[in-house]
């Protein structure tokens, strides 16, 4: 019997390198997708607290005018203040602000409402609505201190029917359905 020269891998052990690999590789995909589009919408959520903590700071600050009225002197109802990341509306944010999906710009809107509670008692709570271009964010009103991962959609979450359009007429359609339709528009003074 003549010997063998083992300087290599024999087919069935490469095979079996392949095989497990293949395997592994089942695994390891699916949950690193899941892991980066969980860390993207994590990422979207903080972006949209921002935006409401920063309305929330010139609200209180006075920094806003909803009908030539500043923020405080405000009665009871609900205003809203627009978003737009490309032109900086309101500049609401100094820098970031872009969606986590391919830093595109966003558009959206953040509603305040205000409710007496008793004789000069006021609740005033923050909700926002916010997509990129693409249609990720949030497609519906959602309490900015409540917003969480399960809020974001990551396909189609804009409230416009087509992505091609211009979003704030989609946000005029919005805020044109009840109880949205008495909101005064507030802006930066």
């Amino acid at each position: 019997m003549k010997k063998l020269n083992k300087k290599g891998f024999t087919l069935i052990e490469l095979l079996a390198v392949i095989v497990i690999m293949g395997i592994l590789m089942m695994v390891a995909i699916p949950a690193m997708t899941r892991y980066i589009e969980n860390s993207r919408k994590d990422t979207f959520v903080d972006t949209a607290k921002n935006y409401a903590n920063a309305v929330k700071n010139m609200w209180a600050s006075d920094s806003l005018v909803c009908d030539g009225v500043v923020a405080s002197a405000n009665p009871e109802g609900k205003y809203y203040v627009e978003i737009d990341s490309k032109s900086n509306k309101n500049n609401l944010l100094e820098s970031g602000g872009n969606s986590s999906w391919g830093n595109a710009p966003v558009q959206g809107i953040v509603m305040i409402e205000i409710k007496t509670t008793g004789l000069k008692n006021a609740q005033t709570t923050y909700s926002i609505v916010l997509t990129d271009t693409a249609g990720h964010g949030v497609d519906s009103f959602v309490e900015s201190d409540t917003l969480a991962r399960g809020n974001v959609k990551t396909a189609d979450a804009s409230p416009k029917a087509d992505t091609t359009k211009d979003p704030s007429v989609t946000f005029d359609t919005l805020l044109s359905t009840s109880p949205y339709d008495t909101a005064k528009k507030c802006v930066e003074q």
